[in-house]
C-alpha cells in the first residue's frame, strides 16, 4: 500500500547489482521505501520514487533515484528534498510526481523540481497517469477521487467519495484505468475489503468496473501490457494479469510490491519493505 505500510524502510547501504541482461532480470538494493518504479523512455532510465521515512516526522527525506536499465544506480539521489513522492508519469521531458505537498513538475534534463502544483482539497495524492491529450491524472487514495492538471492548473475530475481507496492509474487510449486497494481504511484495522478495477472515460462519465476484476487483492500499481492489463498486490507481491476477463497470476515478489512500471516485455516492481527493485520477465 502507498506509503500505508511502513514508516522507515531498513535497507542496504550499498547498491548491489545482479544479472547484467535486461531480458533476464535483475534485483537492485540500496533504497529507502521504494514506492513507484517508472521506465521513463525519453531519458532511457528507470526512476525510481524514494519515501524515506512517511509522513511529517521525516521531514524532506524524499527523494529520486535514477537507474539503468540493465539495473546499475546512476544517481542514488538524483532528486531530493521532497517529501513522500510516490506514483510518476512523464511527458515532453517533463516528470509529474505524487507528493503529500501536490504534484511536482519535473524538468529530466537538469533533474529538478520546476513547480510544485497545488491538488486543493487532495488527502493522499497516490499515483500519475498523462493521458493522449497531455492532460495529467492523479489518484487521490484516500479522499477518493482523481484530479485532472492541464496548463499547469488542477481540477477535481472524479469527485471525492466516488471510487474506494483509488491507487494506481493507467491512461489508454479510450479513457483511464483506476486500481482500488479496498473498500475502506481506518488508522486501527488497516485496509477492509477487496480492490477492483474501474474504467474511467475521458469525457467525466460514472467510473465502471472492468469485467473479471470486480473482486481483487489490494492493488497498487496498474500497467498495460500489449492488451493485458497487470496490477501488483502489495500485500502478497502477486503481479496479476487480467486474460480473457479472468485474472491470472503472472509472478509472485514479495510483500510490499507497490506501484510497478513497465518496459517491452519487463515487469518492475518496487519492494518498499525490502528497500529494493526487482524487474521481471513477462511472457
Amino acid at each position: 500500500m502507498k506509503g500505508l505500510l511502513i514508516g522507515t524502510a531498513l535497507c542496504a547501504a550499498t547498491p548491489i547489482w545482479a544479472e547484467s541482461h535486461w531480458d533476464m532480470g535483475w534485483t537492485l538494493e540500496g533504497f529507502r521505501a521504494p514506492e513507484s518504479a517508472y521506465w521513463d523512455a525519453g531519458s532511457g532510465q528507470i526512476i525510481v520514487s524514494n519515501i524515506g521515512t512517511f509522513g511529517p516526522d521525516g521531514g524532506m527525506d524524499g527523494s529520486l533515484s535514477l537507474v539503468s536499465s540493465e539495473g546499475q544506480m546512476i544517481k542514488a539521489d538524483w532528486v531530493s528534498g521532497l517529501m513522500d513522492p510516490k506514483g510518476m508519469a512523464a511527458s515532453g521531458g517533463k516528470l509529474y510526481v505524487a507528493d503529500a505537498m501536490g504534484l511536482h513538475v519535473i524538468d529530466v534534463a537538469g533533474g529538478m523540481v520546476e513547480t510544485t502544483i497545488t491538488l486543493d482539497g487532495a488527502m493522499f495524492p497516490n499515483d500519475v497517469a498523462v493521458g493522449p491529450d497531455g492532460a495529467v491524472y492523479v489518484t487521490d487514495m484516500m479522499g477518493g477521487g482523481i484530479y485532472r492538471v492541464t496548463d499547469g492548473s488542477a481540477e477535481v475530475f472524479v469527485p471525492a467519495g466516488s471510487l474506494s481507496l483509488p491507487n494506481g492509474i493507467w491512461a489508454g487510449e479510450d479513457g483511464l484505468i483506476v486500481g482500488s486497494m479496498g473498500e475502506s481504511f481506518s488508522m486501527d484495522s488497516g485496509v477492509s475489503g477487496r480492490g477492483a478495477l474501474w474504467r474511467v472515460s475521458y469525457d467525466g462519465g460514472a467510473p465502471e468496473v472492468v469485467p473479471g476484476a470486480e473482486d481483487t487483492g489490494a492493488i497498487d500499481g496498474v500497467v498495460m501490457l500489449g492488451d493485458r492489463v497487470i496490477w501488483s498486490d502489495n500485500p502478497t507481491g502477486e503481479i496479476v494479469a487480467l486474460v480473457d476477463g479472468a485474472q491470472e497470476v503472472i509472478a509472485t515478489t514479495e510483500a510490499g510490491a507497490a506501484d510497478i512500471g513497465v518496459k517491452d516485455g519487463m515487469i518492475l516492481v518496487p519492494l518498499m519493505q525490502a528497500g529494493k527493485v526487482t524487474v521481471i520477465p513477462v511472457d
